[in-house]
């Protein structure tokens, strides 16, 4: 007797910790999905989501739309896998024509030492707090140096300053014809969702620079 009341108990704790976790779970993506309803609205995107999941899991929403003449989403991804898995959020802005140009900015850092120790070379703004924030990454160092305009550089510089200071892999990337920012976490994040607002604008600016870098290469 006192056996099944203990296996009772144990299924019945078991059964809580599920219902728990699964509670939690439902109310993130549906917290998600929100915040990407908002976000997308106050920048003008169309969102797209899907239907939930049993009435309670909200499949990771996402955005999309025109913005400064190019295609702006608003995006979910991960790197990794298993137990190293990491979870980004991103707004990224899609170029119209291809172009030669890359870049990378990601803060420095423990991460960007070790790129320095394997051969990665960095470029230098000559903004000292610029460059102490940023390792910056290019295929054009010439042209991406002066590009990043002082203005441009104070609206990244002010993301970090007054927008960052708990934001995780934040990172500014141009690659296969998308110019994107991210960091680590979930739209759930009420700080994510304001930084990536934040985002959007510089996103634009790098698009722009992306696209006269485009203009003046030979034969266009």
């Amino acid at each position: 007797m006192g056996q099944t009341i203990a296996s009772l108990l144990a299924l019945g704790l078991f059964a809580a910790v599920i219902g728990l976790i699964a509670w939690a779970v439902a109310r993130q993506s549906r917290l998600t999905t929100e915040n990407v309803r908002q976000l997308a609205a106050t920048l003008g995107l169309q969102l797209t989501e899907r239907p939930p999941v049993m009435g309670l899991f909200y499949p990771e929403a996402g955005a999309a739309g025109q913005l400064r003449g190019k295609r702006v989403e608003l995006l979910s991804f991960t790197t990794g896998s298993g137990k190293s898995v990491i979870h980004w959020c991103a707004v990224a802005a899609t170029l119209p024509a291809a172009t030669g140009l890359t870049f990378h900015l990601q803060r420095q850092g423990l991460g960007t030492k070790f790129l320095e120790l394997f051969g990665a070379r960095e470029i230098q703004t000559g903004d000292a707090e610029f460059d102490a924030a940023w390792f910056i990454q290019t295929n054009q160092p010439e042209y991406f140096r002066e590009a990043l305009l002082p203005e441009l550089r104070a609206k990244i510089n002010a993301l970090v300053r007054e927008l960052g200071h708990q934001a995780r892999g934040m990172e500014f990337r141009l690659e296969q014809n998308a110019v994107r920012y991210a960091e680590i976490g979930s739209f759930a994040s009420g700080d994510s969702c304001q930084r990536c607002l934040r985002a959007a604008e510089i996103v634009g600016d790098l698009a722009d620079l992306a696209e006269v870098f485009t203009d003046q290469k030979p034969g266009n």
